[in-house]
C-alpha cells in the first residue's frame, strides 16, 4: 500500500462548504470542478479497499472533509448482499464511516449541503430506494421507495432528481427534506440518468429523443429527436450534459451532439470516432471552451463548444469512461491507468491501476474520476479508492 504524504497547500485548502462531486459535480454533470488538476511530483497518495468482499461499488463523491463510495458486500446468496456506505478522510485515507444501507445494488451518491443522497436497487431490480444520510455521521435522515432508477441522483438549488425506468419511465423531484415535489410520466423508455441546471430537467431516452421538463412544475417542456437513430441498440447510453443554455447529448452513432436547452434545436454535430464502432460515447466533460469525450477507439477528443470542431484528440485510445476536468487539464481513465492532459493534449502524467484478473473486464470500464481539493480520486468497481496528488 503506498505510503501517505503531506502536502500543506492541499491541507490549507479545506473548507466547510464546497460543490457536491459525483459524475460530474455538480447536477449539470458537467464534469468541470474548480480545483487544480495534480502536477509536478505526482503519486499515489494512499490506496483503500473497504469491506470484506466488496464489490459493485458507485463513483467516488468527494465532500469537503472526505470521499465517499457506496459498495456491495457480495456473500454467496447474491439475493442477500449487503450495500454500504464507506467514508474515508480525504487526506489521509482513514475510513471514517461504515453504514449499511440495505440488501441489493449501489446505484449511486451525490452530496448536498449536510446531506448524503444514496440511492440503490433491490436485488430483483423492480425498485429502488433513495435514503438521505447526515454526511457527518452517516445517520439516516429519511427513506423513500420508488421503481427500479436509471442512474444516480442530479441535485440543483436543494432539489433531486431521478428517473426511472421499465414500465414506470418517469422523473421524480425530491426535496431535500423529504418532499416529493412532483412526478412525471416519459413519453418513451428512460435509458439515461438525469442532468439537470435551474431551468430544467433533461433525460435521454433509448430512440435519441431527449425529454426535458420544468425544474419547478415537473410540466414537459419539449420532447425532441437529438441523437442521430441506430437500430442496433439504445441511441442515448451516456448521461447528457448541461451548461450555460446547452445540451451535450453523446450518441451510439459515435457523435457528440449540441443543443439549445430552451427548445431542443440542434447547434452542431460532431462525429468523434472516424469509422463507427458501434460503441456507446460516454458522458461528455464540458468546461467554459471545450468538451472532451473519452472514446475507445478514438482516445481523448477535445472539441470547441462553439462550433464543435476538433481541436485535438489523444494518440491513445482508452475505455468508455468519463473524463474528469480541473483548472489546468483533464484526467482520464484510459486501459490501465490514469492520465492526465494538459488542456493542449500534451499528456503529463499517468499513474497505473492495477485490473484485478478475475475475469470481470467491467471493473476497468467502471474506473471513476473525481477532482477536488488539488487531488484526484480514482475509484474503481471493486471498491479500491486511490488518491492520486503532487508531493508537497
Amino acid at each position: 500500500m503506498p505510503k501517505p504524504f503531506t502536502n500543506d497547500a492541499y491541507t490549507a485548502s479545506y473548507t466547510t462548504s464546497g460543490r457536491w462531486l459525483l459524475e460530474g459535480h455538480d447536477g449539470g454533470r458537467t464534469g468541470y470542478a474548480a480545483s487544480t488538476v495534480p502536477h509536478g511530483d505526482v503519486d499515489v497518495a494512499w490506496l483503500r479497499r473497504p469491506g470484506n468482499d466488496p464489490h459493485g461499488a458507485t463513483a467516488p463523491v468527494v465532500g469537503p472533509e472526505r470521499v465517499y463510495i457506496a459498495y456491495v458486500e457480495e456473500p454467496d446468496d447474491a439475493e442477500n448482499s449487503e450495500v454500504y456506505l464507506a467514508g474515508f478522510d480525504a487526506e489521509s485515507g482513514e475510513q471514517q464511516l461504515d453504514v449499511q444501507l440495505e440488501t441489493g445494488r449501489a446505484v449511486g451518491l451525490a452530496l448536498a449541503g449536510d446531506t448524503l443522497l444514496a440511492v440503490t436497487r433491490g436485488p430483483d431490480y423492480e425498485q429502488a430506494t433513495l435514503t438521505a444520510l447526515a454526511r457527518s455521521d452517516g445517520s439516516t435522515q429519511w427513506t423513500d421507495t420508488i421503481p427500479d432508477v436509471t442512474g444516480s441522483p442530479a441535485v440543483v438549488d436543494g432539489t433531486c432528481y431521478l428517473a426511472t425506468r421499465d414500465e414506470d419511465n418517469a422523473v421524480y423531484a425530491y426535496a431535500l427534506n423529504d418532499t416529493q415535489r412532483w412526478r412525471t410520466p416519459i413519453d418513451g423508455e428512460c435509458y439515461t440518468a438525469t442532468c439537470a441546471d435551474r431551468d430544467g430537467v433533461y433525460v435521454g431516452l433509448t430512440d435519441g429523443r431527449i425529454a426535458a421538463l420544468d425544474a419547478t412544475t415537473g410540466e414537459p417542456r419539449w420532447s425532441k429527436q437529438i441523437a442521430t437513430p441506430e437500430e442496433c441498440c439504445p441511441d442515448i447510453q451516456g448521461t447528457p450534459t448541461v451548461a450555460d443554455g446547452r445540451l451535450y447529448v453523446p450518441g451510439i452513432a459515435e457523435e457528440l451532439v449540441a443543443a439549445d436547452t430552451a427548445d431542443g434545436t440542434v447547434l452542431w454535430r460532431t462525429t468523434v470516432v472516424d469509422e463507427d464502432y458501434g460503441n456507446a460515447i460516454p458522458s461528455p466533460v464540458v468546461t467554459a471552451d471545450t468538451a472532451y469525450v473519452n472514446t475507445y477507439h478514438g482516445g481523448l477528443v477535445a472539441i470547441d463548444i462553439s462550433d464543435g470542431s476538433v481541436r485535438w484528440r489523444s494518440a491513445e485510445s482508452g475505455y468508455n469512461q468519463p473524463p474528469a476536468a480541473g483548472d489546468g487539464g483533464v484526467v482520464v481513465p484510459q486501459n490501465d491507468s490514469v492520465v492526465a492532459y494538459e488542456t493542449s493534449g500534451n499528456p503529463v502524467w499517468a499513474i497505473d491501476i492495477t485490473v484485478p484478473d478475475i475475469g470481470m473486464a467491467g471493473y476497468i470500464m467502471d474506473t471513476e474520476v473525481a477532482l477536488a481539493h488539488g487531488m484526484c480520486y480514482v475509484g474503481i468497481a471493486d471498491s479500491r479508492i486511490y488518491a492520486i496528488g503532487a508531493r508537497g
